[in-house]
């Protein structure tokens, strides 16, 4: 029984939903650039009204003002301007020291888990699509993994989709610390391997 408590628990608090992550359980439906709702604190138990200035934005736009040739490159310019965005709203809400993952025991309310990331990088990418600066990709709808009882923890990440061929890739900013740039894969690979197995799993596709 205690075991079953243990678990229940440990699911409840995590970054798990088993139909993936909800966004309308987060609305905010006139976000933009200039003006949205930021989460921290855990399943966005915290959250501030902040917005990028013109400063800010025209750095990051800076990031996509040479168009990309193809989709893969514009995935690295996705990654680029994500991490950007996270250094400026870190310093703003005072979350700029948030550390990878997260901790089961929270420290402070300026951490973040998957749920405060997915839903934060789901509104970045959503201005980079709005201001036109994403020719091969849109946004996509949030992914979940993992299960406490198969061994694997329970995650959400947010996604874009190539506009092409319909490809999904994960933009995972929740296993790095703020501002770095997000782990970015397709879903198939997020899906199979953790970011510390890709190694060993890329040694053991080329055997």
């Amino acid at each position: 029984m205690k075991y079953f408590l243990f678990v229940s628990v440990l699911f409840l608090s995590s970054c798990g939903n088993i139909a993936g992550l909800n966004l309308d359980k987060y609305p905010d439906p006139n976000a933009t650039k200039d003006d949205f709702t930021y989460c921290y604190g855990y399943g966005c138990s915290k959250n501030m009204r902040l917005g990028f200035n013109s400063f800010q934005w025209a750095s990051i736009t800076k990031i996509f003002e040479k168009p990309s040739k193809d989709a893969n490159e514009e995935r690295i310019k996705i990654g680029q301007a994500i991490a950007l965005m996270e250094k400026y709203t870190g310093v703003l809400a005072g979350t700029e020291k948030d550390l990878p993952k997260a901790p089961i025991q929270r420290k402070t309310y300026q951490e973040l888990d998957c749920i405060d990331e997915t839903v934060n990088t789901t509104k970045y990418l959503s201005f980079l699509k709005n201001a036109g600066l994403l020719k091969f990709h849109d946004v996509g709808k949030p992914v979940f993994k993992g299960m406490v009882l198969n061994g694997v923890y329970p995650h959400n990440s947010a996604t874009v989709m190539v506009i092409e061929t319909g490809e999904v890739y994960v933009i995972d900013s929740y296993i790095y610390e703020n501002g770095a740039q997000p782990n970015i894969r397709g879903l198939d690979s997020w899906l199979k391997y953790r970011v510390d197995e890709l190694d060993k799993a890329q040694r053991l596709n080329r055997l």
